[in-house]
């Protein structure tokens, strides 16, 4: 999947002016692309227009304007952009009390083994980010890749196909059926037309 460019970002007073619209769109999208795993996780698949929203903000928030600046935050957030033939997102374990929280992420050391896509039979390992793994916890928000097998966009458009997220973890189990307008919205970005050698 393409990247976010620095040509795509609208200056700071352009973007206020029609942030609200923006806003309503992606949040619109990310709905789409948002999966309840249980009653303490949920998983969002990120992809070029959830990570421009999210550079797009950053750099409202901090006021970022020079063109390092700009730079930087597009190297940390398109790391979140899947590569060709992959899905990825953001887990999050949804815990809002930071006590519960913090026994909740000890408890839940060796997730990065226990979660995974099921897809039409295949089942596809999580592959999670170095950063959020430590020896006696697991980060509160990590990110995940999914490789796909060839046939994965077919499978997702294939309504008779499974597709489901699933955690089997000592301490936390759940599955999570991947509803229509997800499955549509996930196989876009495996379209060939959005692939990285499209776009170079």
């Amino acid at each position: 999947m393409r990247t976010v460019t620095a040509d795509e970002l609208l200056p700071l007073g352009a973007y206020e002016a029609v942030r609200d619209r923006f806003r309503a769109r992606i949040i619109a999208h990310k709905r789409a692309r948002r999966v309840l795993l249980g009653a303490e996780m949920s998983f969002l698949f990120e992809d070029h227009d959830t990570v421009l929203s999210q550079v797009q903000e950053m750099l409202r928030a901090e006021r970022i304007s020079s063109a390092a600046g700009v730079r930087d935050e597009l190297e940390a957030y398109n790391d979140l952009v899947p590569e060709d033939g992959c899905l990825k997102g953001t887990l999050m374990i949804e815990v809002e009390d930071p006590e519960t929280r913090e026994r909740r992420r000890r408890e839940l050391v060796g997730l990065d083994d226990a979660l995974w896509l099921e897809l039409g039979g295949h089942r596809c390992p999580g592959e999670f980010d170095a950063l959020g793994r430590f020896e006696d916890r697991t980060a509160a928000v990590r990110y995940v890749q999914f490789r796909l097998p060839p046939a994965g966009r077919a499978l997702l458009l294939d309504g008779a196909a499974e597709a489901a997220l699933v955690v089997r973890h000592p301490r936390y189990e759940a599955r999570a059926a991947l509803n229509p307008e997800a499955r549509r919205s996930l196989a876009e970005d495996l379209d060939p037309a959005n692939g990285r050698s499209v776009a170079t």
